[in-house]
């Protein structure tokens, strides 16, 4: 039976040993620190904001979960805590873009639907983004469609002739079609019995 030492020996046992300085450490002498009570309050707000919105409370915490790679809130320590607060922050921004995109639409299909102008909202659409989807459409180009249909409001009310201002005889003519063939005959047939 042989031993060999080369540097420091922790313990003595018996038997073979050759020890060429190794060290192993078997426990983690860093403790893992839980969140603090306002952590988990901050966490617990930005969750409620999600809810708000419409998102089930569940998503978000298997998102963080899924991100943190712990299966419970109680797992997260706070050095974690940046991480999770990061992680619901983007998933409420991302539901905020989304709630003002439905509420943009809404809008879109209002307008066009009361100045009867779908059919132009869908040609501005397919020449500008190339697509009719509203659905499909940015923020920001939802926001210029907007900006179309409310631009297109002023366009027809300009082509439209005030009912007090004098309408020229052609344009009559043009427009009061059948009023203007009837007064014509009236002309005539007055006309033929008092001549």
């Amino acid at each position: 039976m042989s031993q060999e030492f080369h540097g420091n020996v922790g313990q003595v046992s018996a038997g073979d040993i050759k020890n060429y300085g190794v060290s192993i450490n078997l426990v983690d002498t860093q403790e893992r620190r839980s969140l603090v009570p306002a952590q988990r309050t901050e966490l617990h707000e930005l969750r409620a904001k999600c809810e708000e919105l419409g998102d089930d409370p569940r998503d978000v915490w298997r998102m963080v979960h899924a991100q943190l790679g712990v299966k419970s809130i109680s797992e997260i320590c706070a050095d974690k805590f940046p991480e999770a607060r990061d992680v619901i922050r983007a998933r409420l921004e991302h539901l905020q873009e989304e709630d003002d995109k439905r509420r943009l639409v809404g809008k879109v299909l209002r307008a066009a639907t009361e100045k009867d102008a779908k059919q132009d909202v869908n040609n501005f659409c397919e020449l500008t983004f190339g697509r009719t989807q509203l659905n499909n459409l940015k923020r920001s180009e939802l926001q210029k469609v907007l900006e179309f249909i409310q631009g297109y409001e002023s366009t027809a009310i300009s082509t439209v002739v005030s009912p007090t201002a004098p309408l020229p005889l052609r344009e009559f003519l043009i427009t009061y079609k059948w009023n203007a063939a009837g007064l014509f005959l009236f002309g005539l047939l007055v006309g033929g019995l008092w001549f």
